[in-house]
């Protein structure tokens, strides 16, 4: 199948010009914008024109700049889901594997393995994207199960007609990149589709990687203000593990992944009440060949360790517009998680383990608000409180409060607090005794903000957000299995500002400072900092630069023995990133971009994950045609 992705992709990319809306060169080339909701929750938006500035090839590539965000990657393409290869860190969130903190959905639908219950970043395509948002808020309004998450929509043509989108690049390491997608809309009917396949041999011996996706939506308007869509999305890849620097590299360490989501979703958007509902399914695979069965003992035996799950749920939130300033949400998640797992050696096939299991979470959330509007002035405090039931864990509450007041839409300030839940997944009960398997409960989190947001004028706005957050009841790896014996208490504040002097010239920079008042603390860099600019000084041609600071942080694997202990040091980075593009034009309707993206400019060494260096400076050329 990859190679009948690939063949299509690649043979459509040669043959069918496309088109897309051109890209905004003033636009910001970090994030889209900053959001604080009317209930109290922090976003962050990356638009489709910042995923083509970025020269996003992955969901690490697309959110690495966002502040307090962090990465870990092993090769230009391929995130290796066996260990901790790709990952996103959100405030040193998202480090639970097993078991994810981290939410990540796509199109309102949880993606993860049903088994170790964290996401898979090889199964986030990226290149059918309209926007992707960051979630830094344990907003229980918005999430369910998680202290964070991250938000994918995908493309649909809206207006009537028809575009498509066709990219071709190749990069250093003999990295290669094509993807296709269309979109059209006829009356009530709309649809989108794309295929896309990308391959790199990686910058070290055995660091191959490859994945091919397909994406499918058709929807139907019921009305005016009411669509049903129906999605589909597939996803292969194979990524190869280099292992660590200084040692042999491995002779197996392969991480096969395969998944299939399917998705029925419903949008209102009437004056008085909107929201949504959403139908999903989702099946996967993992082949994951090991040179070691057991994580950290290297006298265990080569091997498989084989996954399958099936994921499905519903998922509803609606809010009711009342009185024209009195709000009110309710929301139903429905989420349930089954699979199993099989470890077997290779040398006799025997099996040395296996487990399956099934979870089964209902939540429900209901909440208030009320706009007091005092001539430019407007005041709004919001109430609220997500329940849980699960069938295997406590039941758990998660309230919620938050106070807005707004001037104009050009000044913001808030304060809200809330409470967090989540729940260990399956395999943390897979390899516990059993006294330890009956002792673990939830996570819970505790978690305070402030902040202030400026749109004083059209060419610049800024914000700033102090936050808290106290987590108990961590899960942990120990010598007597998973307990809930971790803690983290952390604070710290962050700011932003995008200036744009000129139409055609374009400023963002942030600084995030974290203090980790409870070590040890993986994966929460104290500083962190971006600066980036886009110019177009010419009509044929758009410059991008941008330049980001990683501090010095801690970083391990949960699923080691004694994780805490055995934590490495990550020193502190600066990576500066180009791409000059020349835009050109074949006609009325056919358009295009001709790029070239340099990544890691100065050649800094740096590592995402100990022992797995980025290598020197990566480029791409490439050439994006829009119909």
């Amino acid at each position: 199948m990859s190679l009948f992705l690939a063949a299509v992709a690649l043979g459509a990319a040669e043959a069918a010009p496309a088109e897309l809306p051109r890209l905004e060169v003033s636009a910001t080339p970090i994030v889209r914008t900053e959001v604080f909701t009317k209930d109290g929750a922090e976003m962050w938006q990356v638009g489709r024109e910042q995923l083509a500035l970025q020269n996003s090839r992955d969901l690490q590539g697309a959110l690495r700049r966002v502040p307090g965000v962090t990465i870990s990657r092993y090769s230009p393409v391929g995130s290796y889901g066996g260990a901790q290869g790709g990952s996103i860190y959100v405030r040193g969130l998202g480090t639970a594997r097993p078991g994810g903190d981290l939410r990540i959905m796509m199109d309102g639908a949880p993606r993860g393995s049903g088994v170790w219950s964290h996401p898979l970043l090889d199964s986030l395509p990226v290149e059918f994207l309209e926007e992707v948002s960051v979630q830094k808020s344990p907003h229980p309004a918005h999430l369910a199960d998680a202290f964070a998450g991250v938000e994918m929509r995908t493309r649909r043509r809206r207006e009537e007609g028809y575009e498509a989108e066709t990219d071709l690049a190749y990069g250093r390491y003999g990295s290669f990149f094509t993807s296709l997608s269309a979109g059209v809309k006829e009356g009530i009917i709309d649809g989108y589709g794309g295929l896309a396949y990308k391959r790199s041999q990686g910058l070290r011996v055995h660091s191959d990687a490859q994945a091919a996706d397909a994406f499918g939506r058709v929807g139907i308007d019921l009305s005016e203000t009411a669509n049903l869509n129906f999605l589909y999305t597939h996803t292969e890849s194979r990524t190869e593990d280099p292992g660590p620097t200084g040692l042999p590299p491995p002779r197996l360490d392969r991480f096969d992944l395969g998944t299939d989501l399917y998705s029925v979703r419903f949008e209102l958007n009437e004056d008085f009440l909107e929201g949504e509902s959403i139908l999903y399914f989702e099946h996967g695979a993992i082949a994951w060949h090991k040179d070691h069965l057991s994580d950290g003992n290297l006298m265990s035996p080569a091997g498989d360790a084989d996954t399958t799950w099936l994921n499905f749920g519903t998922r509803h939130r609606y809010t009711a517009h009342l009185a024209g300033a009195w709000d009110v949400t309710g929301a139903l998640d429905v989420m349930s998680e089954r699979g199993h797992t099989a470890n077997t050696r290779e040398d006799n096939h025997r099996r040395v383990f296996g487990f399956k299991g099934q979870m089964l979470n209902i939540s429900g959330y209901g909440g208030t608000s009320y706009a007091w509007r005092m001539g430019a002035w407007t005041l709004t405090p919001a109430i609220g409180a997500r329940v849980y039931h699960h069938t295997i864990y406590s039941d758990e509450s998660a309230p919620t409060g938050s106070l807005t007041l707004d001037y104009d839409e050009k000044v913001t300030a808030f304060v809200t607090a809330s409470r967090a839940v989540h729940y260990p997944g399956i395999y943390t009960r897979a390899v516990s005794p059993t006294f330890a398997r009956e002792a673990i409960d939830a996570e819970t989190m505790n978690y305070l903000s402030t902040g202030l947001r400026f749109h004083p004028f059209e060419d610049w706005q800024a914000s700033v957000s102090f936050f808290r957050r106290e987590t108990d009841n961590q899960v942990e790896r120990t010598t007597l299995g998973y307990l809930n014996v971790g803690e983290q208490r952390a604070h710290g504040v962050e700011t932003s500002a995008q200036w744009d002097p000129f139409e055609n010239l374009s400023f963002f920079g942030s600084l995030c400072y974290t203090c980790a008042e409870t070590h040890p603390a993986s994966r929460l860099p104290e500083w962190t900092a971006t600066l980036a600019a886009t110019w177009k000084p010419f009509e044929w041609l758009s410059l991008t630069l941008d330049g980001q600071y990683i501090g010095a942080m801690r970083s391990y694997s949960v699923r080691m023995p004694t994780p805490a202990a055995t934590q490495k040091k990550l020193d502190d980075g600066i990576l500066v990133n180009f791409r000059a593009g020349v835009p050109f034009s074949l006609g009325e309707r056919l358009t295009g971009e001709a790029y070239v993206a340099l990544e890691n400019l100065t050649g800094t060494h740096y590592e995402y994950y100990p022992g797995y260096p980025i290598g020197g400076m990566m480029w791409t050329i490439g050439c994006r045609l829009n119909w």
